[in-house]
């Protein structure tokens, strides 16, 4: 199993245990809990490329969901350069995500986090040889949604009224035909469980090619200040492999908000049959998702009307309900209200 470990203020530990509330935990995160918004995003890469390459089209993407269920989720799009420069150690390193090409860190977030698992795998490969048109339409396509990462399912339909019907289908097949920089990387995190890797905030270090007893027993190791994986001993960069870094933090951040819908629509984007105008498509499914997320958290919420005298049950009702678009929780806040007393 790859490694995949906690930093806490730089000392690297398993995920299988928790980090305490008693124990010092990450200078400045928020514990994860049932109610509080979370977030999970990218810090920093550091990739090795397997052959003298120099320079690659490179994309990184990631799937993530927290349904209990065997589909593949819809795929972000959190990276694409089409001229990323290998240095003379082989290397290709991205800190800051910038503006001059596309990129975004975001990897998940949701207003209210109901303590559900969470599944993600994180792509990196090369794009090769694309056709200059289909590249074009793609860097083109994924500024539709400014601000966000881009889902791979959106992007034929936003980039669809820039290419003809001929591109039209290279872009559909696009992310199937790729040649992988670092084999995929997935990591399972759970809330409240036993014997698993415990979903819990801090920067978690991703070291694909290795196993965790590598890392931890050697005990050189340590994550920097500013997200390296460092040799204690040689006091340098970890050079055997590629590794990444991921955040994970209970913070609000109200300019993610619209990543929640954005997720569902490109989940509802893969059941349909993808007939419709591709101009139109797009925004209006998001907008169709804004309701079908409320009226997914009522049925929740009155699934759980009959349990309000557990405490468990009622944290779920209160982060579904903080989950609901404004407008919903206009409408519905009586009902909780009545639900769980006017004290809650």
């Amino acid at each position: 199993m790859p490694a995949t470990l906690l930093s806490v203020n730089g000392s690297l530990r398993s995920l299988y245990k928790r980090a305490s509330v008693e124990e010092t935990r990450s200078t400045g995160y928020k514990q994860v809990e049932i109610g509080r918004p979370l977030m999970i995003r990218y810090l920093y890469f550091s990739l090795a490329h397997k052959t003298a390459e120099r320079r690659n089209e490179v994309m990184i993407s990631t799937f993530l969901k927290t349904t209990e269920s065997k589909e593949v989720a819809a795929e972000t799009v959190n990276f694409l350069d089409n001229k990323a420069a290998f240095g003379p150690d082989g290397r290709f390193r991205i800190e800051d995500f910038g503006a001059a090409r596309y990129g975004h860190p975001l990897c998940f977030y949701t207003r209210s986090y109901m303590g559900e698992s969470i599944y993600l795998t994180t792509r990196i490969m090369e794009l090769d040889k694309v056709d200059p048109q289909v590249m074009k339409a793609v860097q083109g396509g994924i500024r539709t949604v400014a601000s966000l990462p881009f889902f791979a399912e959106f992007l034929p339909y936003a980039a669809g009224a820039a290419v003809g019907v001929s591109l039209f289908q290279k872009l559909l097949d696009l992310f199937n035909k790729d040649d992988s920089i670092v084999e995929g990387h997935h990591l399972d995190l759970h809330f409240g469980l036993r014997n698993v890797r415990c979903l819990q905030s801090g920067r978690l270090v991703c070291v694909p090619g290795k196993e965790e007893p590598e890392i931890l027993e050697q005990g050189e190791y340590t994550l920097s200040v500013d997200n390296r994986l460092v040799d204690v001993n040689k006091g340098k960069e970890y050079d055997e492999g590629s590794y990444f870094v991921i955040q994970v933090d209970a913070r609000p951040c109200r300019r993610y908000e619209d990543f929640d819908y954005l997720a569902g629509a490109a989940e509802l984007l893969r059941m349909t049959n993808r007939s419709a105008e591709p101009v139109e498509y797009v925004p209006a499914l998001v907008e169709v998702f804004k309701g079908y997320n409320d009226i997914m958290a009522i049925h929740e919420i009155e699934d759980l009307a009959l349990d309000m005298d557990d405490e468990h049950a009622r944290e779920k009702v209160k982060a579904m309900f903080r989950s609901m678009s404004p407008a919903a929780r206009r409408l519905y806040k009586d009902r909780v209200i009545a639900l769980l007393g006017p004290a809650s």
